[in-house]
C-alpha cells in the first residue's frame, strides 16, 4: 500500500513539472472587454465649435468628439458595473496625439484601475505623431506631442509596468492572465506618424520567442493590435491591414493563435481566413458607440459587441442636455446627416434629378450607420436598384456596393 501511495504521488509531482501541465490546470474563464479608436481629446483641449465642427461634420468619418467626454464617461460606468477581468483599448487613444489629451485620457481610466480593474492600452496611428494640435476654442491651436517613451510613462498603469516581457524596439508587450491565456498587445506601427501597419524585424523575432515561451506554458495567445491582419473590405487594404500579415499570421496559428483583435477601420466587422477570426471593432468614437465583450476559456473563445448606453447614463447621472438625455435619436441622426453630406458632395454632380439625388443619398446614410454599426442586414435596400442605375461604377456607387454586400458582424465565437 505505501508502495502505491508513493507511486501515485511521484506520478502526481512528474505530471505536474511536464511544460504546461501546471498552466492548463488553471485555465478558467477570463472576460475581457475591448474598445479601440476612442480618439479622445478632453474638454481642455477641445471645444466642438466654429468652422471646424462644420467641417469635420460634413467631411470627416462621424466621429463624435461634440460629446465623446459624456460617452466615455458612460462606457466608465458600464464597465465598472460589470467588472471584466481586463479591458483591451487597442489604439487611436487619442484624437491627433496631444499630449494634454493623453494625461486626460489616463486621468480617466484611472478610474477603473482604482476599482481594481487592468486597462491594456497599445497605441494606434493617431497616438504618437507630429504637428499634433489641439482646438480649444474649436479652431487648430499647435499643442506638444509625445515620444514613445512618454506614452510608455503616461500609461505605466494600464499595461507598461506588470507585463512579463516587452519588445525593446517597438511598445508591444505580454501579460500573463494567469487563467491559462497570454494577451499579446501588439504596436503595429511602422512608423509613428504614419498610418502603414507593419511589424519589424526585431518585434517579429521577439514575438516568435514569445509565442514559443507561451506555447511550452501550455497557454492560449490571444493577439490584439491596432492595424487589421485580415483584409475588411477589399476597397480599404493599404494602410489597414499589416505590411507583413502574410508572416505574422501563419507564425501565430504555429503557436496556437486563432484570433486577434483590431481596430483602424472604424467599422465593426469580422474577417475569417483558414481558421482565423481578425475582429475589427468600430471606433468608439463613432455611432452607435460599440465595444466587444469577449470570454476566454483556454483556446475557446466568444464574442459579442454591445452598446455603450449613453441615454441610461446620462439619466442616472442627472444630466440635464436633451441631446445625451435622448441620445439614441440624437446620435442615430448626427450619423446619418454626416454621411448624407457627403453622398450629397460626391453625387449631386452626376444626378440632376432632385427626388433621385435624395433617394441615393437616403440610401448612402443609413448604408453607412448599419455597416459601422456591424449591422447591414439592417440596411433599408427600398433604393439600391437606384444605386444601380445612377452611381454604377462611381467611387461612390462602388463604396456602397461594398457596404451592401457585408455580413454582420455582431458576434461570434471559436469553431465557428
Amino acid at each position: 500500500m505505501i508502495r502505491k501511495m508513493l507511486f501515485v504521488l511521484v506520478a502526481v509531482l512528474l505530471f505536474s513539472l511536464l511544460p504546461g501541465c501546471a498552466e492548463l490546470a488553471k485555465a478558467a474563464p477570463v472576460s475581457i472587454v475591448t474598445a479601440t479608436d476612442l480618439h479622445f481629446a478632453g474638454r481642455g483641449a477641445y471645444t466642438y465649435t466654429g468652422t471646424y465642427r462644420q467641417d469635420s461634420e460634413t467631411n470627416g468619418s462621424g466621429k463624435q468628439m461634440q460629446y465623446l467626454d459624456d460617452i466615455l464617461d458612460a462606457f466608465i460606468d458600464q464597465m465598472l458595473a460589470e467588472k471584466p477581468d481586463y479591458i483591451l483599448l487597442t489604439g487611436d487613444l487619442t484624437f491627433i496625439g496631444a499630449k494634454a489629451s493623453h494625461e486626460a485620457l489616463a486621468q480617466r481610466l484611472s478610474d477603473l484601475t482604482d476599482a481594481g480593474l487592468q486597462v491594456l492600452v497599445v497605441p494606434g496611428n493617431h497616438d504618437i505623431c507630429s504637428g499634433t494640435y489641439i482646438l480649444p476654442e474649436g479652431e487648430p491651436v499647435e499643442a506638444p506631442s509625445i515620444t514613445p517613451e512618454q506614452f510608455r510613462e503616461i500609461y505605466a498603469e494600464f499595461g507598461y509596468s506588470s507585463g512579463i516581457s516587452y519588445d525593446e524596439h517597438s511598445l508591444s508587450y505580454v501579460y500573463d492572465t494567469g487563467k491559462g491565456s497570454w494577451i499579446f498587445m501588439l504596436d503595429t506601427n511602422f512608423k509613428y506618424g504614419s498610418n502603414l501597419g507593419q511589424l519589424n524585424d526585431d518585434t517579429m523575432a521577439w514575438l516568435k520567442s514569445q509565442l514559443k515561451r507561451c506555447k511550452r506554458a501550455g497557454a492560449y495567445p490571444l493577439l490584439a493590435g491596432h492595424h487589421n491582419l485580415l483584409v475588411h473590405n477589399e476597397r480599404f487594404k493599404t494602410g489597414f491591414v499589416l505590411g507583413n500579415s502574410e508572416e505574422i499570421l501563419p507564425l501565430a496559428q504555429q503557436y496556437g493563435g486563432d484570433l486577434y483583435l483590431s481596430g483602424h477601420l472604424h467599422t465593426q466587422h469580422i474577417a475569417r481566413e483558414n481558421a482565423f477570426t481578425d475582429i475589427a471593432g468600430g471606433s468608439f468614437a463613432v455611432y452607435p458607440h460599440r465595444y466587444g465583450r469577449l470570454t476566454v476559456t483556454g483556446s475557446q473563445w466568444s464574442y459579442e459587441a454591445q452598446t455603450t448606453d449613453v441615454s441610461g447614463y446620462a439619466k442616472a447621472v442627472g444630466k440635464k442636455d436633451p441631446n445625451l438625455l435622448h441620445y439614441e435619436d440624437f446620435g442615430y441622426e448626427f450619423f446619418y446627416n454626416c454621411f448624407f453630406d457627403q453622398a450629397m458632395e460626391n453625387l449631386s454632380g452626376q444626378i440632376g434629378d432632385e427626388d433621385i439625388l435624395f433617394r441615393l443619398c437616403d440610401l448612402s446614410a443609413k448604408a453607412n450607420v448599419h455597416y459601422f454599426g456591424g449591422t447591414p442586414s439592417a440596411i433599408d435596400r427600398s433604393n439600391e436598384l437606384l444605386l444601380h442605375e445612377y452611381a454604377e461604377g462611381t467611387f461612390w456607387g462602388n463604396y456602397l456596393e461594398s457596404i451592401l454586400a457585408a455580413k454582420d458582424s455582431i458576434r461570434c465565437e471559436s469553431g465557428d
